[in-house]
């Protein structure tokens, strides 16, 4: 065997190895698709989820002491009620669809409809309809009938005694409203259970979803972070040399004089600094001598020009 059959075999091998290991791959990773993506799967992933809410919940207690933390498990809650609306969405997409059914024409050799509603087809052997006027159309007992003397008169009739009626029920028989006694059983309590089905996933993945909701949005209501006020920092030089002259006044014998000499001479160098710098000397608030050694820090460019360039 030649070197070129050789090479040409091994490369063979490679090919069909290769080809199957892909093919494998793909079926695993299918049928792991598959059952990851079913209806059963997705409803008891929707149940672990509803469990960690209702302990998140349960955590949080009346008064959620530990906010943040709560907060931070109520966001990786939503991220996976997310994930799971993304599959619920894909289940239902994937769904096959009823087939598409196309109305059947109306003809002779397919009668749909109900019975009778077919239109009957006129023939030119049908005879017409005879001719008729108002005068030949006689209603019976439309007619006054002709009065005669033999006619005997009418009864005399006594008003004094008229005897008494007797009573007409006006309804139509079966309009009378039953008298309902105490031995009438009552109506049975209709279930939902007895008309859907609890146990199907879709209504699971439902009642799941909607509880998960309704214990977010009461703990989102409880746990809210009041926002903290951003603190607006001042790049005025005159507030920037107070605090210098605030440092001063910490040192031993000094005068009024002397402080004032400090702030006119921060005045003359203030003016040469960057905005970064006087905004990082008026971030801090001079309480007690400590507070002036923040001070060497804003002389750094590295720390102002990262905490405060714009």
């Amino acid at each position: 065997m030649t070197l070129i059959q050789k090479i040409a075999i091994g490369v063979f091998a490679a090919l069909v190895l290769g080809a199957s290991g892909y093919f494998i791959k793909s079926k695993l990773i299918d049928s792991r698709q598959e059952k990851f993506d079913s209806p059963e799967d997705i409803a008891a992933d929707y149940k672990d989820l509803l469990a960690e809410a209702e302990g998140l919940q349960t955590a949080a207690g009346a008064d959620c002491a530990d906010k943040k933390a709560v907060n931070k498990k109520m966001k990786a809650i939503e991220e996976s009620l997310a994930d799971l609306a993304d599959r619920k969405k894909q289940w239902l997409d994937n769904v096959p669809k009823l087939p598409d059914v196309k109305p059947e024409e109306l003809n002779s050799e397919n009668p749909l409809g109900r019975p009778g509603s077919e239109v009957p087809e006129l023939t030119p052997d049908v005879p017409p309809l005879p001719e008729t006027s108002p005068e030949n159309i006689e209603i019976p007992g439309s007619k006054v009938p002709e009065l005669t003397p033999d006619v005997p008169p009418l009864p005399d009739i006594n008003f004094e005694y008229i005897p008494e009626l007797p009573e007409i029920n006006p309804g139509r028989p079966g309009s009378e409203v039953p008298e309902l006694t105490a031995d009438v059983p009552e109506l049975p309590d209709i279930s939902e259970a007895n008309i859907i089905d609890p146990n199907e996933p879709f209504f699971q993945i439902e009642e799941s979803e909607r509880k998960i909701k309704e214990i977010l949005q009461a703990l989102g209501d409880l746990c809210r972070e009041e926002e903290q006020a951003k603190k607006v920092v001042s790049d005025k030089c005159s507030d920037a040399c107070q605090r210098h002259k605030d440092c001063a006044a910490y040192t031993e014998d000094v005068t009024p004089a002397d402080l004032e000499d400090a702030y006119n001479a921060c005045m003359e160098e203030c003016a040469t600094w960057p905005q970064e710098k006087i905004k990082c000397i008026n971030g801090f608030e001079i309480n007690n001598p400590n507070d002036c050694v923040s001070f060497v820090q804003c002389q750094l460019p590295q720390f102002y020009e990262e905490k405060y360039l714009q």
